[in-house]
């Protein structure tokens, strides 16, 4: 299981998780199952990493993310479809296509404007990151 999978479930049963050097500290205690210490155990080491990374990213807002489980699990999510993007995966949220000014029929989220005069992908070709095939 991912340490995102785990924010989200965290974030469903309104669990706060943090790191605390090489501990992981959840709250409230009365709401961690014997099932899920035993699976924050497993991903002990990839939880505390994803915990720092989030930390590194989100700065000086990092309190009130950590703080609240709904935002932890929207800026994981966000962060992993940042990266994904910059790997030149399109996330599978992508669903809808929009016309690119630059780049013709690109696959987008949906509610996007059916025409836009840059993409994610336009940003990519800037940054000279990978573009998916679906681009090309």
């Amino acid at each position: 299981m991912s340490a995102l999978a785990l924010f989200s479930e965290f974030s469903d049963r309104g669990i706060t998780i943090r790191s605390d050097g090489p501990n992981v500290v959840v709250s409230p205690e009365k709401a961690i199952t014997p099932d899920l210490v035993q699976r924050i155990k497993k991903e002990k080491p990839s939880l505390i990493r994803e915990l720092e990374k989030l930390q590194r990213e989100a700065g000086n807002d990092w309190d009130e993310i950590a703080a609240d489980p709904a935002q932890l699990k929207a800026f994981a999510e966000l962060l992993m479809i940042v990266e994904m993007r910059e790997k030149g995966i399109c996330p599978d949220h992508y669903t809808a296509t929009t016309a690119c000014k630059h780049c013709g029929p690109v696959p987008i989220w949906d509610g996007c404007p059916p025409k836009v005069n840059g993409c994610p992908w336009c940003m990519n070709r800037h940054r000279g990151l990978p573009i998916p095939k679906e681009v090309l």
